[in-house]
C-alpha cells in the first residue's frame, strides 16, 4: 500500500511538472512572454540546469526588455539554440557591455551561411558595437544641473536658453501613415541665416538658407560630408558661427540617432568629418537636440532612454572647457557613468534667462559661508572680489564634487566586498579600496590647502584695493 501511495505521488509530480511545460510552451509561442517567464521561473526552481527552461525565460526576459537576467539565463542554457548569440549581442549592447556584444555578434555571424541576406545587417550590429566599445573608453566625465521627463512633441519649450543663441522651432512632419518625425528649424540671432530639417524622399537632411533684401535664398542641403543616407535632423549653430552640433542615424551611430560635431572651415569652403561625441551624451536608444550656451556655460540635450512612448527626458549640464575623460578600472563604474546612470551633480550653475542683461546666479545653488578673516565672512559666491580666488573656488567646488564620486565608488566597492561569498573576488576588491581609500584622503588634503589658497588670494586682493 504504501509503495503505491509513493508511485501515485511520483506519477502526479509528472504530470504536474509535464502541464507547467506544456503551458509555459503555449504561452511562449503565443508570445505572451510576462505569463510565460512566470512559468518558467517557477520550472527553473525545481531544474535550475535544464536547457530548454533557461533559454525559454532568457527569451521572456529578453522581449520584457530585462536584459540582465536574459544574459544570465542564456549564458546557462548552453549553446545549441542557434539565436541565442544573436539575442545575448543585443542584451550585452543594452548593458553597456560592448566588447561581449561584439564577441556575440561575431559568433552568431560565423553560423550564417554566406548568402545569408541577414548577413549585412548583423554586420552592421557587430559594427556598431565595436566603435560602442571604443567610445565607452572615451565617456566625458560632465556634470549634470538637472534632468527632466517632457512630452516629445513639446519637448523645445523646456530649453531655457538666451535669445542671443538664436531660436529653435519644431513642428510635426508626416512621412507615412505610421511615421511622424521631428521637422526643426535654427534661427541665427540676427534672422539672417536658417538651418533646418526637411524630408527628400523619406529621408530627413539638413538645409541652410540664407537672409536675401527681397527674400530667402533656395534651400542648399548642408554637406554631403554631414547629409547621408540615413537619417540627419536638430542642427544647432554655435555663437562661433562654425561649430554645428546634429543628429544623425548613419552607420557612426552607436544606435537610433547619435549627436555629432562638425565645424565649417573656410579655407577649404567645406565641413570637416563629422564626430560622434560620444558617451554619456549617446546611448543605444534615441539622442538629439544638442544646445551649449557658451555664455552662460550651460548645455542641454534629449534622449528616449529608459522611456515610454511619446517621451523624452532633457537633461541640463555644465560644458566642459576641455574634454575630460573618466578613468576607472572599475568596468561596471564605467558603465553607469556612460549610461547617466551615475555622474556628478553640479555644484552651482549660471540661471537660465532669456535676457543676457537679466541673467544672475542661482541664489538657491550658490549660497555659500566661507570665512575670509575675523571681520569678513561671505555668504554668495558674487562677493568674491577676486577672479582668482573665485577661480580657485570654482576648483574647490570640482574636488569636493569628485570627492563625492570617490566615495560612491568606495561605498560601492565596500557593499560588494561585504555581500561578496567568494574569496578570490574579495582579495580582488580589497586593492581597490585602499586605493580609493588613499585617493579620497589625498583629495581632503586639496581641498584644505585649496581653500586657505581662496582665503589668502582673497585678502591679498583687498590689501591691495586699499
Amino acid at each position: 500500500m504504501k509503495f503505491k501511495l509513493i508511485f501515485l505521488s511520483f506519477f502526479c509530480c509528472i504530470a504536474l511538472f509535464a502541464n507547467g511545460a506544456d503551458e509555459g510552451e503555449v504561452l511562449f509561442n503565443n508570445k505572451q512572454y510576462l505569463k510565460a517567464r512566470s512559468v518558467y521561473e517557477n520550472l527553473l526552481k525545481k531544474r535550475p540546469k535544464d536547457a530548454v527552461y533557461n533559454y525559454r525565460y532568457a527569451r521572456c526576459c529578453y522581449e520584457l526588455k530585462d536584459f540582465e537576467n536574459a544574459i544570465a539565463h542564456f549564458e546557462l542554457c548552453g549553446s545549441k539554440f542557434p539565436m541565442r548569440d544573436l539575442y545575448l549581442g543585443e542584451s550585452y549592447f543594452n548593458t553597456y557591455r560592448f566588447d561581449q556584444s561584439a564577441a556575440a555578434y561575431q559568433a552568431y555571424i560565423s553560423t550564417l551561411k554566406p548568402d545569408d541576406s541577414k548577413i549585412t545587417e548583423y554586420q552592421r550590429k557587430l559594427k556598431q558595437a565595436e566603435n560602442a566599445g571604443r567610445l565607452l573608453l572615451k565617456t566625458e566625465d560632465i556634470a549634470i544641473v538637472d534632468s527632466v521627463v517632457v512630452n516629445k512633441n513639446d519637448f523645445l519649450k523646456y530649453y531655457k536658453f538666451s535669445s542671443e543663441l538664436g531660436s529653435l522651432s519644431q513642428e510635426p512632419l508626416k512621412l507615412t501613415q505610421r511615421r511622424t518625425v521631428d521637422k526643426i528649424k535654427y534661427t541665427t540671432q540676427r534672422q539672417d541665416r536658417v538651418y533646418y530639417s526637411d524630408s527628400i524622399h523619406g529621408q530627413m537632411d539638413i538645409f541652410t538658407s540664407y537672409k536675401l533684401l527681397d527674400g530667402w535664398s533656395a534651400p542648399t542641403p548642408l554637406s554631403p560630408i554631414i547629409n547621408t543616407p540615413a537619417n540627419e535632423n536638430y542642427p544647432f549653430l554655435l555663437l562661433d558661427g562654425v561649430t554645428v552640433y546634429f543628429a544623425s542615424d548613419g552607420e557612426n551611430s552607436i544606435g537610433g540617432y547619435d549627436l555629432f560635431v562638425t565645424r565649417f572651415n573656410p579655407s577649404s569652403d567645406s565641413y570637416l568629418a563629422p564626430e560622434n561625441i560620444g558617451f554619456p551624451f549617446n546611448s543605444p536608444a534615441n539622442d538629439y537636440m544638442m544646445v551649449i550656451d557658451e555664455q552662460r556655460h550651460l548645455g542641454w540635450f534629449a534622449t528616449d532612454r529608459n522611456q515610454s512612448a511619446g517621451k523624452v527626458m532633457i537633461y541640463t549640464f555644465i560644458p566642459n572647457e576641455r574634454k575630460t575623460i573618466v578613468r576607472s578600472d572599475d568596468k561596471d563604474y564605467l558603465r553607469r557613468v556612460a549610461a547617466l546612470k551615475s555622474y556628478r551633480k553640479a555644484v552651482s550653475v549660471v540661471a537660465q534667462s532669456d535676457s543676457a542683461t537679466q541673467s544672475q546666479v542661482n541664489k538657491s545653488d550658490n549660497q555659500i559661508e566661507f570665512v575670509v578673516n575675523d571681520s569678513i565672512v561671505y555668504t554668495h559666491v558674487e562677493q568674491f572680489k577676486s577672479k582668482e580666488a573665485l577661480k580657485l573656488w570654482n576648483e574647490m567646488q570640482k574636488l569636493v564634487a569628485d570627492g563625492k564620486t570617490l566615495k560612491t565608488q568606495l561605498n560601492d566597492l565596500r557593499a560588494l566586498y561585504a555581500n561578496s561569498q567568494n574569496e578570490d573576488e574579495k582579495t580582488g576588491l580589497a586593492p581597490r579600496i585602499l586605493k580609493l581609500e588613499s585617493d579620497i584622503s589625498e583629495q581632503l588634503k586639496q581641498v584644505s590647502l585649496k581653500n586657505i589658497q581662496i582665503r589668502n588670494e582673497e585678502i591679498r586682493f583687498l590689501q591691495h584695493v586699499k
